[in-house]
């Protein structure tokens, strides 16, 4: 009888402190209108896998909210809130790259234009010339060689590729690829810095895998960067790229 008590008084005093917990409506709200946002900004295209989960967040929460599981919505709803910042970021940023590269294709695009007019006013002027002198000679000579003509080549514009703080791992690459890429440090022997910063997802150097999102440190000293150099020599995981 004590012992039916006791499980009486458990299962009142459970019952009690359930019934004071109150939906988190404003936080419900709230991470619903970051989640949205995060839609809105292009999250399922630039940043998908982040928004997924973001989402998925969301709707758990709202089905702990249903059930009266507060304190895990809670919980729950804050894995929303940050995986939603995490995708708004990356959306953010490759908006960002995509377009700095659009700039870049219309610059060159400019350029080339502007040397075809330039070549076309030359050829121009050339013909013009060559017609006045046609008419100011009375007698003609004997025929000369012709003088060729030499087109003054425009140089080609060499614009540098913007540094990334972050990039995707393509199929088929390694950390010294990505390394040696112009965009990230032209150096494949500085991989492991970049192993160093991502070792929350990269447990072996020479496993990566394509659709990976790796962060390149931009604040690292000269001394660090040859530290680098010299552990990837003496490592050699990527000999036909480092020697």
């Amino acid at each position: 009888m004590q012992m039916f008590k006791r499980l009486l008084l458990i299962v009142i005093l459970t019952f009690l402190f359930s019934g004071c917990a109150k939906p988190p409506v404003e936080s419900l709200e709230d991470v619903r209108s970051v989640v949205a946002h995060a839609y809105a900004a292009g999250a399922v295209q630039h940043a998908p896998g982040e928004y997924q989960l973001a989402n998925s967040a969301l709707q758990a929460a709202e089905l702990q909210v249903e059930n009266g599981e507060y304190r895990k919505a809670l919980q729950t709803l804050e894995l929303a809130r940050r995986y939603s910042g995490e995708a708004l970021g990356l959306t953010i940023g490759r908006k960002e790259l995509l377009a700095a590269e659009q700039r870049q294709i219309a610059e060159e695009k400019r350029l080339v234009e502007l040397a075809k007019e330039r070549e076309l006013k030359r050829q121009a002027e050339l013909k013009v010339q060559q017609e006045q002198k046609r008419k100011k000679q009375v007698v003609k000579p004997e025929p000369k060689k012709p003088v060729p003509v030499v087109v003054k080549k425009t140089p080609p514009v060499i614009v540098e590729p913007k540094l990334v703080d972050d990039i995707e791992v393509k199929a088929g690459e390694n950390l010294a690829m990505i390394a040696a890429r112009a965009e990230v440090y032209k150096d494949a022997l500085l991989w492991p810095l970049i192993y160093k910063a991502n070792r929350d997802q990269i447990k072996d150097p020479k496993e990566i895998f394509s659709g990976q999102i790796l962060m390149i440190p931009r604040d690292k000293s000269r001394d660090e960067a040859e530290a680098a150099r010299q552990e990837a020599r003496e490592l050699n995981l990527f000999l036909p790229l480092t020697e």
